[in-house]
């Protein structure tokens, strides 16, 4: 004959204290088999495995509500767990998103920058993908160039587990993209890439390792556009294609249509939130251009 536990008995057997057990039963989680003539509660021997599993979800923060239906059979353990599970990894990600947030206040340390990266940042995924494509839109509509698909293909993301520097990184692109003197700007170099023709492209990987590899120590060393040494810079630019003699106004005029440094701001910011490699900074960048062009209308 089965003996039924006192709820003292039960707790010397689970380890579990008696007023644990007692908010269990209370809760319904755990079984009364019945009571004593005195009223106390008495359990089978089922009770044991149910408390130590009963004490194991909690202590995983399963709920008693998803508790109470694997007990009954109403819902498997592994579909309650795998649940739970997905629960938790989306907790996990606010709280690393969290945590960027507050390491990337403690630099700034402007309560206004802190309410922007919550706001910025907390938002889902697809919000802040909505942001991008926002912008996308208003500057390229439908336009299949190719300049409107490497920014498509290079739209940022913020990682599972982002860096302060990725998040002040995201909501400085988050309010650049906002910004409707960037958006007016970038439009205004998209229809001109659309009617003109993009020569020369300031994109192209040769034509700016060439332009960043000889007019951009030129610009550094301070050398005069208007000097002989420019000249020579620009000819030997001009031999790599990058444009004719005859047009070198027109193209001085096209290099400053097209190079921007916000542009080049909004490339740096991609680059941190994506995580890419470290590459030449786009100020120098823009500035090896800014030379270019001058040097092109003094020899024009």
């Amino acid at each position: 004959m089965i003996v039924p536990m006192v709820i003292g008995q039960l707790a010397a057997k689970t380890g579990l204290s008696v007023r644990t057990l007692r908010f269990y039963a209370d809760a319904g989680v755990l079984p009364v088999a019945g009571r004593t003539a005195s009223g106390y509660r008495q359990f089978g021997p089922e009770a044991v495995a149910q408390a130590r599993l009963v004490r194991t979800l909690r202590e995983l923060g399963v709920g008693l509500d998803d508790i109470t239906r694997v007990l009954a059979a109403e819902a498997s353990l592994v579909d309650v767990a795998a649940a739970h599970a997905r629960a938790l990894e989306a907790q996990i990600a606010v709280l690393r998103l969290q945590r960027a947030v507050l390491r990337a206040f403690a630099v700034s340390n402007d309560p206004q920058e802190l309410e922007r990266m919550s706001d910025l940042t907390t938002l889902t995924a697809e919000a802040r993908r909505r942001i991008v494509d926002d912008y996308l839109e208003a500057v390229f509509g439908d336009d299949a160039s190719a300049v409107a698909d490497k920014m498509r293909i290079s739209t940022p993301e913020l990682p599972e587990e982002p860096t302060a520097e990725q998040v002040a990184a995201w909501v400085e692109l988050a309010q650049l993209l906002r910004d409707p003197e960037f958006v007016a700007v970038s439009r205004r170099m998209a229809e001109r890439a659309r009617t003109e023709g993009p020569e020369p492209d300031v994109a192209r990987f040769d034509v700016g390792k060439a332009v960043g590899e000889l007019a951009g120590p030129a610009c550094r060393a301070g050398i005069d556009p208007g000097s002989s040494d420019a000249l020579a810079i620009v000819e030997r630019l001009e031999a790599l294609g990058t444009t004719p003699p005859e047009d070198r106004r027109r193209t001085a005029d096209r290099i400053d249509a097209f190079t921007d440094r916000r542009v080049g701001r909004y490339w740096t910011l991609v680059g941190v939130v994506n995580g890419w490699a470290p590459s030449a900074a786009p100020a120098e960048i823009v500035d090896a251009w800014e030379w270019y062009a001058r040097a092109l209308r003094a020899h024009a």
